[in-house]
């Protein structure tokens, strides 16, 4: 049989693409893995989403090359499906390596130091010409639990070494965003250090309201921090960390106790950094017509990836059955007469049978949003939004059925197109967003 001109046209072009596609991942490869060092903050490369989007093209082109769906056999256009979801779904997993793996820093608060040298560098550059009582600031922390979206409980050891011009009331370490006051903070020891200076430390447990990103949820990374101030606030004490106490700073789990409880989080860094505020008030320690200009205010960085495998994978075998059940309806759905009494099928079925899976699915989706609290939208919702999508191409392949015009698109095979172009539309809609989600 003759191959019609419009197939040999089809299959130029195809063959086009493929080798356009091929250019640009090499291209994209070459940017990728020439690059010396990570993005700033990142352990990932930048550019993995351009190669990976170069990648899965490269693979779609080839196989129509391979499969030639162009020939509209039900074989071939089977087998072009079954590909084009298989490489959705590999692109996928790929960005789920890469996010999950990229170990990020650039959420540290203010400005990071790790080093005596910084904090002195710091308070020299923002504080010019003032003079500062420094007092060296340590903490150890215990475990941590997030006991709501936008609320984290913290408990450890802090510490200070007071030298002899450091005046009683300058002593201890307040938790300015503990939303249960600092009653939780209790003195555990008051002796000396080794170079003879006083040491005193408390345990704390103090509950933190903070405003947590889930945009990325579940395979989202959160900071925790600890926000401090000098007992004497507002003068010139400065709390700086007390390096001299810990093992040359990096970004890891330093200051951490190793069998520190998180439940369901994975602490990956810790880090100090100073911050400014520039405050309305003086808190009555000067007129605010006199000059005054607060001090750096010191930070403690905990690092947070969620323990995404168990969250991830209970919503996608919830989804992939109310999406299995979607698939196996577009079965039921004809116009052949001869199948029709034994299915039953009518447009108002159909249509009653989305509305009930579209139900199932906004409670789905409830379900996240209880979890991330009332935020914007996180990744997993992504998943719903593109069932949603779908179910809006069955309602309307439903109502194309149902009427009496006569679409040979819709009705070839007996609505095969829309049963071959379910899964990859499904999976390619979720593809699209996940790119657009971690690469944006």
């Amino acid at each position: 049989m003759p191959v019609p001109r419009w197939a040999r046209t089809a299959a130029r072009v195809t063959w086009g693409l493929f080798f356009l596609s091929l250019v640009a991942a090499c291209v994209c490869a070459y940017l990728y893995f020439g690059r010396e060092s990570p993005s700033p903050g990142h352990t990932e490369r930048a550019g993995w989403a351009s190669l990976l989007i170069s990648c899965c093209a490269v693979g779609l082109f080839g196989a129509a090359v391979l499969c030639k769906p162009y020939l509209l056999t039900v074989h071939r256009c089977a087998l072009m499906a079954g590909a084009a979801t298989l490489i959705f779904a590999a692109g996928i997993g790929v960005t789920w390596y890469v996010v999950s793996h990229d170990q990020v820093t650039d959420t540290i608060v203010g400005a990071p130091l790790l080093s005596e040298r910084d904090s002195t560098a710091f308070l020299a550059r923002t504080l010019p010409g003032v003079k500062l009582r420094q007092i060296p600031t340590g903490i150890f922390v215990q475990s941590s639990k997030f006991t709501s979206p936008e609320e984290v409980e913290v408990s450890g050891y802090v510490w200070q070494r007071y030298g002899a011009d450091v005046p009683a009331q300058s002593m201890g370490v307040v938790f300015p965003e503990a939303t249960d006051g600092y009653d939780e903070v209790q003195e555990a020891y008051d002796t000396r250090s080794t170079d003879g200076r006083r040491l005193k430390g408390w345990h704390f447990k103090v509950t933190l309201r903070q405003n947590f990103n889930y945009k990325h949820y579940p395979l989202d990374k959160q900071n925790v921090w600890l926000r401090m101030w000098s007992k004497a606030t507002f003068t010139n004490d400065v709390l700086v960390p007390d390096f001299a106490a810990y093992p040359p700073w990096r970004y890891g789990r330093i200051g951490l106790d190793q069998d520190t409880v998180t439940s369901g989080w994975s602490p990956y860094y810790t880090g100090w950094s100073f911050g400014m505020h520039d405050y309305t008030m003086t808190q009555g320690l000067t007129d605010w017509d006199k000059p005054f200009k607060s001090a750096p205010e010191l930070y403690f960085n905990v690092g947070m990836e969620r323990e995404w495998a168990g969250p991830m994978t209970g919503r996608l075998i919830q989804s992939f059955f109310i999406s299995a059940v979607m698939f196996l309806a577009l079965f039921v759905f004809t116009k052949d007469d001869g199948k029709n009494p034994r299915f039953g099928f009518s447009a108002w079925t159909a249509i009653s049978f989305a509305v009930t899976l579209l139900l199932v699915v906004v409670v789905d989706q409830q379900q996240i949003r209880e979890i991330a609290g009332d935020t914007s939208l996180t990744y997993l919702e992504y998943l719903a939004i593109s069932q949603y999508i779908v179910i809006t191409g069955i309602f309307a392949n439903a109502i194309m059925l149902g009427t009496d015009t006569d679409r040979r698109v819709i009705e070839w095979r007996d609505n095969m197109l829309a049963t071959l172009l379910y899964w990859p539309v499904l999976v390619g809609l979720f593809f699209g967003f996940t790119v657009l989600v971690f690469a944006g």
